[in-house]
């Protein structure tokens, strides 16, 4: 009778074994395939970096928020080649919903030329809220106050720099400028709300600005 009465607890936990160690099996597995999609993640990040741009687009395609966070980190990434950094950015740029405050100090005058246009287009295309407005007009009191682009400090390093790299300069400046002024004229009422809470004090800036955006 004794023996007899232990046989259903023996299935029980012969069955609770098994149940667990199948759990623990397929655990395990899941455990294997997160860390092997977290080196592909890894291994294509470290292509990008260098400016391999279908590495960009096929890290884009994990449908993981790691693999958005490393698009991101890309985007930002100064020691990265600007082929892969600009591809980020369109990326990032086509999504149906942008993050402003990732996209937006990339306008500020220490990023390449190049970046700060392409985050320029992103944000012509896709609207200029309050993160774009507040790095924009930032961005020209800055070079208005005589701070110089990154384009800028790398050309003082030439000892001789050369006519077209002078031409190159103005353009530039030129370009960046406008840029500038299309994304505050995309959105005249935030512009002139942030260019009166941030700089209401600095009334040459904050006339200069008023002058050339459009009217609420």
């Amino acid at each position: 009778m004794l023996r007899n009465s232990k046989r259903p607890e023996l299935a029980v936990l012969a069955i609770f074994l098994i149940v667990s160690l199948g759990a623990w099996a397929v655990w395990v597995q899941h455990w294997k395939a997160q860390v092997a999609r977290r080196d592909e993640m890894y291994a294509l990040y470290a292509l990008a970096s260098g400016g391999d741009r279908d590495s960009v687009r096929r890290l884009a395609e994990y449908p993981s928020p790691e693999a958005l966070s490393l698009l991101e980190k890309l985007a930002q990434d100064r020691s990265a080649f600007p082929e892969g950094r600009l591809e980020a950015i369109n990326i990032l740029g086509a999504k149906p919903r942008i993050d402003a405050s990732t996209l937006a100090p990339l306008l500020w005058i220490d990023q390449p030329f190049l970046i700060r246009r392409a985050v320029a287009k992103v944000f012509k295309e896709r609207g200029c809220s309050v993160d774009c407005i507040s790095e924009t007009l930032a961005a020209l009191h800055a070079i208005w106050a005589g701070q110089p682009t990154l384009e800028v400090q790398a050309t003082a390093l030439i000892p001789s720099p050369t006519a077209d790299a002078q031409e190159n300069l103005v353009y530039f400046h030129k370009q960046t400028e406008e840029d500038y002024f299309v994304l505050l004229n995309s959105n005249p009422c935030l512009t002139r709300k942030t260019l009166q809470t941030k700089y209401g004090s600095d009334s040459e800036f904050f006339d200069k600005i008023r002058m050339k955006v459009g009217r609420c």
